[in-house]
């Protein structure tokens, strides 16, 4: 619900847009509502709304880069936020940023969050072994609490494995997206005179397998790997580095 306000004040930036597309009080608002939604991500307990906020507000000013980069970090405190993920697939199909394609993990993110899916998960696998100790214990249906509890344990591990499995928190590569206005080549060794491998958009989120100081060997959605200047990109996950 709060991001209410914040879509209420872009409506009318957008509006006064549309009313005269070179009017100072159009870009005016948009800076306004992005300095708002900098204020807000800048608070330790911000939230996944928030910085959808701050993407939207970038990408109405048309900075690519840090639209994506707040629409992957919404992304990553809730993978179900749908006003994020269809706000991103919209900008990388205007500005041809390649994305992950769609998997199961993001049909399970949509309906369930992975730290709800891990808290079910153990709650179940726990209650399901303490009906274990139970039947042990009776004599009155013990068969029906033996099922019972043999099926929670079985459902509670199932649900845990996969709220690991779909959290994008705990994936190998740590996510970061190409920030550099021009956007980055994906070199095949860390050195300027070194083979192209593929020419990454700004806006574009890679994963980062391996930084090197100056140079960071990346994971491009699609398969390809290879080697990126590391100024050129920023962590999603915000204040952490690339060392």
């Amino acid at each position: 619900m709060r991001a209410i306000p914040f879509l209420i004040m872009l409506a009318a930036a957008s509006m006064a847009y549309g009313a005269d597309a070179d009017s100072t009080p159009a870009a005016h608002d948009y800076d306004n509502a992005a300095k708002q939604a900098e204020q807000k991500v800048a608070n330790a307990s911000a939230g996944a709304e928030d910085y959808y906020n701050l993407g939207l507000a970038r990408d109405k000013q048309g900075d690519v880069a840090q639209a994506s980069l707040n629409y992957e970090r919404a992304l990553q405190l809730d993978p179900g936020l749908h006003p994020a993920r269809n706000a991103l697939a919209t900008l990388a199909s205007s500005k041809s940023i390649p994305l992950a394609p769609h998997s199961w993990r993001d049909d399970v993110n949509a309906v369930i969050h992975p730290d709800a899916l891990v808290a079910v998960g153990a709650s179940l696998f726990w209650a399901g072994a303490f009906g274990l100790l139970l039947a042990g214990q009776i004599r009155r249906h013990r068969t029906l609490v033996r099922t019972l509890a043999i099926l929670a344990v079985l459902v509670g591990t199932v649900a845990e494995t996969a709220g690991w499995l779909t959290d994008g928190r705990l994936a190998l590569a740590r996510p970061a997206v190409v920030t550099a206005k021009d956007g980055v080549e994906v070199l095949t060794a860390p050195a300027n005179n070194s083979t192209p491998v593929v020419t990454l958009p700004s806006g574009t989120p890679v994963g980062v397998l391996s930084p090197r100081g100056s140079w960071t060997y990346i994971d491009v959605n699609g398969g390809a790997r290879g080697w990126v200047q590391t100024d050129r990109l920023t962590p999603v996950t915000p204040g952490e580095t690339l060392l």
